[in-house]
């Protein structure tokens, strides 16, 4: 009995001393942060050291004694380091998952740096520092690495605060995107007026947003919120009678164009959706159904997916298949504009119903200030603004702003209308169709067009955006020049009729001759790329448009009579509105884009960045305005 208890005790002991030796900092993760710092055989400086380590390393804490740690490297190698050297903070354990496809892993933080593997989406990566953007992490290959923070998302991120998914639509002409959320941050890409795309989180009066496969960062200041499947400025109420799931009651174009540069084609109509294939500019597309903003399509392949409506156009001569005029009413903006007053616009078989809520017969007026243009001065105090396009009911341009003691709407529609108006006490409808007899640009010359606009240069390139020429007085930019008029021409070509697809919104992966094939992929009427010039001379000023088709090659000089009209007619009309030097139509130099185009093609050079009056007036918004005006009524006298 005696020995039982002894032996009792002794396995107790035992039992205590291996509870003690349980190392309580196994599973901890630390992050080193000196610059270099030895790893040693034991906890001491007396102990031979075995290796180093640099900053921002990531290891496993397996042990502590006083104020050593002992921990095992991503390599297996065990030693002891000071913990004066290794952050054990919560903080340390950042994870990211990566988002796009095959990713480039980097020897620092930024492309110009050399690669140093590549992951693939989905990988979850450790985040040991951060810096301009970019994620220094554990590479899955050994060693350590940096990515791009617009291709890895953090792991467990807040979301935008919403029960759908929230995206941002842009108020004006050019946005930077930036790689974190303040303007200290490195631009990663550009977008332009009314492009709409996903809020990944926000920060900050920031929005964190996907484009295309890049991700980044946009001022709040600058854009608008909108819901899944809506424009609304606020989304419009739902009730039993509106079900976007319904995809009987869509209407929906057969055949589409891709009209953005690399798209994703999706598994469901849904953002978070897997990606199963990709499309590119200029693709045609057989449409199958439609369900709220997002079409299912077929590919060559037969395999068929989703995708997002915002990304295409239809093909010139397909219209869409459109429910009966008797068909349910869409509520698309709503807009609380004074005190017990809304103004609603609503789609009926894609016609807008403007409603009038609150307001009595002698609160509104209605004018037309021209042919395809309504103005609607409503009373009552407001501080309203919102700027935006409903596209699906014909509105190419919406503006709503306070004035004095007044809210004023200003519509530009896509077709000349013929306005019907019914009332009641506190309510008014406002019915626009089209007027047939009164098209659009005078002989509605412009309408089904399809135009092509090519914004020179913007390629994405190491280290950023190929600029193009530089002003050497204000240090402007040639390719924002290029955006901004370039995105001016788009929405008055659109307000004419006629249908326009970009080679780009503000940066492009495309080569030269791939923006050629855009136009020629579509088989568009014609395509014209914007330029600003530049010469070694400061002297050198005017106004100049080129056209390529000679003699020796039969393709284009077939359309040599075409080429040149289109080159005349914008010159002559770019000349009036921009009011510098006429250096001429030339047709002397073989531009890519125009040698490569089988379409009438055209080369702009607006005005030259290397003339410092020039440049000055390339810098102005308003001028920049004139000259879109000047292609625009060159294009127009074109097809007439």
């Amino acid at each position: 009995m005696v020995k039982y208890v002894h032996l009792k005790r002794w396995f107790l002991c035992l039992f205590i001393l291996m509870l003690i030796s349980i190392p309580v900092w196994a599973g901890e993760e630390g992050v080193v942060t000196g610059s270099v710092v030895n790893i040693r055989q034991g906890s001491s400086l007396a102990h031979q050291v075995v290796t180093q380590v640099k900053a921002g390393q990531t290891v496993a804490v397996l042990d502590k004694q006083g104020d050593w740690l002992y921990i095992q490297l991503t390599s297996g190698q065990k030693g002891w380091i000071h913990s004066d050297y290794v952050d054990i903070s919560p903080t340390s354990g950042k994870k990211v998952i990566v988002n796009g496809s095959i990713v480039n892993l980097r020897q620092g933080p930024g492309t110009n740096y050399s690669r140093a593997g590549q992951v693939s989406n989905g990988t979850e990566l450790v985040v040991l520092a951060e810096k301009d953007g970019w994620y220094k992490i554990q590479s899955p290959q050994g060693g350590q690495a940096w990515i791009a923070g617009w291709l890895a998302q953090e792991i467990n991120s807040v979301p935008a605060p919403s029960t759908e998914q929230q995206f941002v639509i842009i108020n004006t002409n050019v946005v930077n995107v930036r790689s974190g959320p303040g303007t200290n941050h490195a631009v990663v890409t550009k977008i332009g007026l009314n492009e709409r795309h996903p809020i990944l989180t926000q920060q900050n009066g920031w929005y964190k947003i996907q484009v295309g496969n890049q991700q980044g960062w946009v001022l709040g200041e600058l854009v608008r919120l909108s819901s899944e499947g809506s424009d609304n400025l606020t989304p419009p109420s739902k009730n039993e009678n509106n079900d976007t799931g319904a995809s009987d009651q869509e209407s929906y174009e057969k055949k589409v164009i891709v009209t953005g540069n690399v798209v994703n084609v999706r598994q469901s109509g849904d953002m978070g959706a897997p990606v199963i294939a990709k499309v590119y500019a200029g693709q045609q597309l057989s449409t199958l159904n439609k369900k709220g903003d997002w079409l299912q399509i077929q590919l060559a392949s037969g395999q068929t997916g989703w995708i997002a409506s915002w990304l295409i156009m239809p093909v010139p001569g397909e219209l869409p298949d459109l429910p009966s005029r008797g068909g349910q009413e869409r509520e698309v903006l709503s807009a609380p504009l004074a005190d017990g007053k809304t103004f609603r616009i609503m789609d009926l078989a894609g016609r807008p119903i403007l409603v009038l809520e609150g307001w009595s017969k002698n609160e509104y007026l209605i004018k037309n200030t021209d042919v395809s243009s309504l103005m609607l001065e409503l009373k009552g105090p407001s501080t309203i603004k919102y700027q935006g396009k409903l596209s699906k009911v014909g509105i190419s341009d919406i503006n709503i702003y306070p004035k004095n003691n007044k809210s004023m709407v200003e519509l530009t529609l896509t077709f000349p209308p013929v306005v019907n108006v019914s009332s009641d006490k506190n309510s008014t409808r406002i019915e626009l169709a089209a007027n047939q007899s009164n098209p659009i640009g005078g002989d509605g010359s412009l309408r089904g067009k399809v135009i092509v606009i090519d914004p020179g240069h913007a390629e994405i390139i190491p280290g950023g955006l190929k600029p193009g020429a530089v002003g050497s007085m204000t240090g402007l930019k040639e390719k924002d020049v290029n955006l901004s008029i370039s995105l001016k021409l788009k929405s008055m070509l659109e307000g004419a009729g006629a249908r326009v697809v970009m080679t780009h919104t503000g940066s492009t992966y495309l080569s030269l001759t791939q923006r050629a094939e855009v136009a020629n992929n579509i088989n568009a009427d014609i395509f014209v790329s914007v330029h600003a010039n530049s010469n070694d001379s400061p002297y050198i000023a005017g106004h100049s448009v080129y056209f390529y088709a000679p003699w020796n090659n039969p393709l284009l000089f077939v359309q040599r009579a075409q080429r040149e009209k289109l080159a005349t007619l914008v010159q002559r009309e770019l000349v009036k509105a921009g009011g510098r030097r006429d250096i001429g139509v030339l047709d002397n130099k073989a531009f890519v884009v125009l040698r490569d185009t089988r379409v009438p093609s055209i080369l702009v050079e607006t005005a030259f960045l290397s003339n410092a009056e020039e440049e000055r007036l390339l810098g102005d918004d308003t001028y920049r305005q004139q000259l879109a005006y000047g292609i625009f009524n060159g294009i127009k006298a074109y097809f007439r």
